[in-house]
């Protein structure tokens, strides 16, 4: 009985074998005798892997193929069915003679889309086997296979953004394209990454901390809306964009982004470039007047509890001064001048009510601790919004906010620029398509309730971007982080940050084949097992923390693309910029002399004339 069921036992591995021995065979006699195919096939396979492409990249070579299929059959004189085997008869006939460069260009209109194809198919059920986890030798083959096809991609990437002029800054159909494609899911697959002007009209948020290349990626979006809202305009299309940038952080190193800015916009058609406060200035004082009220009292912070009485006194007091029947105030030393009960109540003797009689009376004892608070304010604020100037001289606007060594003068600063912009939009002398960038956000997220802007500005026709160095930055409470993250409809940019869990979350799950494998004997792997759908992440928040620097995500509706994004380098400066001033400042500090030659009796040439000169009235800024 034993001896029997060995004997059994030995023939099944035996007829396994053969039948495998023999599969192979016909298997390599299919391919020997199809060579050219199987050449091609092979060489599309190779290609592939090594440049991590999807197979609907091979298929669609295959269907660039059709017309030299096409022009070769109708000069071949034989029949559609025929005309193959006949080639593959004078292909094994001339390679038999030697001449093999003949016989590869008369198989070639058939062997090479038919290799494409079997080379797409193949890799398209490598993939595929990989992804669920039943091929490899091993379940780990899936994950190893997968890093790999990243750094492959990733290569590709690169290689596709290198040259100066291979990646364009928009396209028709009104496309802003960011860089290169390294890997997509959820979106369609393509070559270069690009996304619709519409998208940049819609809330989008950036994530990613220092040195990762978001002020590259935000430089490239904001060239990429000047220039397309310009062309729109031009058109006929749409009103002209105005881009506000706000940045949180100051200092030198503000300024030279705000010079790599004026000149990269320049270069995407921008006709002049506003760098506020160091050479423009706002009018905070065209706000409507309860406008210009509620502004003036949220640009000072006040307490709780019993401090809100003083709170309701500042705003009872504030609004007297600046709804005067005379009109309101028209600079900072306009309201102080007013912050005193002699000009209230002569403002009010024939005009006011008793109601306002009343309140200046019983308020005029706290009208010197009002005043000396807006002094203290307006004092460190500076000029910059003391006017004159309005968002429609420029087509853009850089603001440098201190928000590294002064948070509160930052935070000030961001809420009277806001309402301005708000205002602008609502009331400006000429509609335009705004969008307003805050970079830096956590700066100034504690007084400035960005996502409330979020929520009315559809109504106001303005979008907002929003960045931060990370999910904390985004705002001062969970709550409002994840208001402003599910807002952001033109989709969310992440790149390399230490904890994405909370932004991957937005992107959501997808199903995926689950397999799981049985272990003969290690290492060795039997592929027997079972399947089940699966629950995965479409964002990787593990790859997330390995990108690289240039490397982003782009979540939008559900999916996740991965881009290379191509650096915009901007001409140089015609006329010396916000970094070269940070310069000079400081040489004035070590020499004044030598730094300000009308300090020495030199005479300085009329700048403004020089350039007229050179550029003509139309200058750029």
């Amino acid at each position: 009985m034993i001896r029997r069921w060995l004997s059994l036992l030995v023939a099944q591995v035996v007829f396994k074998g053969l039948i495998r021995a023999g599969t192979a065979v016909v298997l390599a006699a299919a391919a020997i005798a199809a060579a050219p195919v199987s050449v091609v096939a092979a060489g599309a396979f190779g290609a592939a892997w090594y440049r991590g492409w999807q197979p609907r990249r091979l298929m669609i070579a295959a269907a660039w193929s059709a017309p030299m299929v096409a022009v070769w059959l109708a000069a071949s004189g034989h029949g559609a069915v025929v005309a193959p085997y006949h080639a593959w008869l004078a292909f094994w006939r001339l390679a038999r003679v030697g001449a093999v460069p003949r016989a590869c260009a008369t198989i070639a209109p058939a062997a090479v889309p038919l290799g494409l194809v079997v080379g797409g198919l193949a890799w398209s059920y490598r993939i595929r086997s990989l992804r669920s986890g039943a091929g490899g030798l091993s379940p780990a083959s899936a994950v190893a296979f997968d890093q790999r096809q990243w750094r492959h991609q990733a290569r590709g990437a690169r290689a596709r953004i290198a040259a100066p002029a291979s990646v364009p800054l928009t396209t028709r159909g009104d496309l802003l394209v960011v860089g290169a494609v390294i890997r997509t899911i959820g979106h369609r697959a393509g070559q270069l990454a690009a996304i619709g002007y519409q998208r940049m009209r819609s809330h989008q948020v950036i994530v990613g901390t220092t040195g990762t290349g978001k002020t590259t990626l935000l430089l490239r979006l904001w060239a990429g809306f000047m220039a397309t809202g310009l062309r729109r305009h031009a058109a006929g299309l749409g009103p002209p964009p105005l881009l506000v940038v706000l940045d949180c952080k100051g200092g030198s190193d503000a300024r030279r982004i705000a010079d790599r800015v004026r000149r990269v916009l320049r270069e995407a058609g921008a006709r002049s470039t506003a760098v506020w406060p160091d050479e423009a200035s706002l009018s905070l004082w065209t706000l409507p007047p309860r406008q210009l009220t509620t502004t003036l009292v949220d640009l000072i912070e006040h307490g709780t509890g019993g401090a809100a009485y003083y709170a309701d006194v500042m705003e009872a007091l504030i609004g007297l001064a600046v709804e005067a029947p005379c009109g309101p105030p028209v600079s900072s030393q306009d309201l102080l001048a007013r912050l005193e009960p002699g000009w209230l109540s002569m403002a009010y003797a024939s005009a006011g009510s008793p109601a306002d009689h009343a309140m200046i009376s019983s308020a005029a004892g706290h009208l010197g601790d009002v005043a000396l608070r807006y002094r203290t304010l307006f004092r460190r604020l500076g000029g910059g919004l003391d006017g004159p100037g309005g968002f429609d001289d420029a087509d853009a606007w850089y603001c440098i906010l201190e928000g590294t060594d002064q948070i509160s003068v930052a935070e000030s600063q961001a809420r009277a620029l806001v309402d301005l912009l708000a205002s602008f939009a609502v009331r400006g002398p000429v509609k335009r398509e705004i969008l307003l960038a805050v970079d830096e956000f956590s700066a100034v997220s504690r007084r400035l309730p960005i996502w409330q802007l979020y929520e009315r500005a559809r109504s106001l026709g303005l979008a907002v971007q929003v960045s931060a160095q990370s999910w904390q930055g985004l705002g001062a409470s969970e709550d409002e982080r994840r208001r402003i993250a599910a807002s952001a409809e033109g989709g969310i940019w992440l790149l390399r940050t230490p904890e994405p869990e909370p932004i991957t979350a937005f992107a959501g799950s997808r199903q995926v084949v689950d397999t799981t494998r049985r272990l003969v004997r290690f290492p060795f792997w039997a592929h027997a097992g079972s399947s089940r759908l699966a629950d995965r992440p479409v964002v990787d928040a593990a790859l997330i923390r390995a990108l690289d620097v240039g490397q982003v995500a782009y979540i939008y509706r559900g999916g996740v693309t991965y881009v290379q994004v191509k650096r915009l380098v901007g001409a140089p400066a015609a006329v010396a910029g916000p970094a070269d001033a940070v310069l000079a400042a400081d040489r004035a500090q070590a020499d004044p002399e030598r730094a300000d030659p009308a300090a020495s009796g030199a005479t300085l040439p009329d700048v403004s004339a020089l350039l007229d000169a050179a550029f003509g009235p139309g200058r750029p800024a």
